[in-house]
């Protein structure tokens, strides 16, 4: 006794009935719409960070200011990488001076000087340029959103309270 599927397949493969033609569902969006809808919300964001990055490109001498290092001016992605924010730009930390004119330092990242930085707080204490972020970060302050202060190290905060 042959069950009803070796049955129907038999009978397609002789020709005797056309094969079922199963619809398709669509299957899973590559993109979700919650997604679609995050990356709308987000474009005018990105938008605004890389004009950042373009205006401090401009401005950048093409040395590290903490090594003397090349920054490499005239390579766009390398002069990028060398504009190190001073506060962290991350949504869960510094977001409302991420595109501020004061929050970046020229670091290069051959010598690891823009690593070292971003590694930890201790370890930017330490390094030649320590003086400048303070100055910096002093004119960057009044513009923190209240909220976002309480992020702020212990290092930078003694430096205005």
């Amino acid at each position: 006794m042959e069950s009803q599927y070796l049955l129907n397949r038999r009978a397609i493969m002789f020709g005797e009935k056309a094969p079922e033609v199963k619809e398709n569902k669509g299957g899973i969006a590559k993109v979700s719409e919650k997604k679609k809808q995050q990356d709308k919300e987000s474009k005018p964001e990105k938008e605004k960070q890389a004009q950042w990055f373009k205006d401090r490109v401009k401005e950048i001498s093409g040395k590290c200011m903490n090594c003397g290092g090349s920054t490499n001016k005239k390579n766009f992605q390398f002069a990028m990488m060398a504009c190190a924010h001073i506060l962290p730009k991350r949504s869960n930390m510094f977001p409302s001076v991420a595109t501020h004119p004061d929050n970046w330092i020229e670091l290069c990242v051959t010598n690891g000087c823009h690593h070292k930085y971003d590694r930890s707080w201790e370890d930017a204490t330490q390094m030649k340029i320590w003086p400048v972020v303070v100055d910096k970060f002093k004119l960057i302050y009044p513009s923190i959103a209240p909220g976002e202060r309480k992020h702020l190290p212990d290092v930078l905060r003694q430096e205005v309270l």
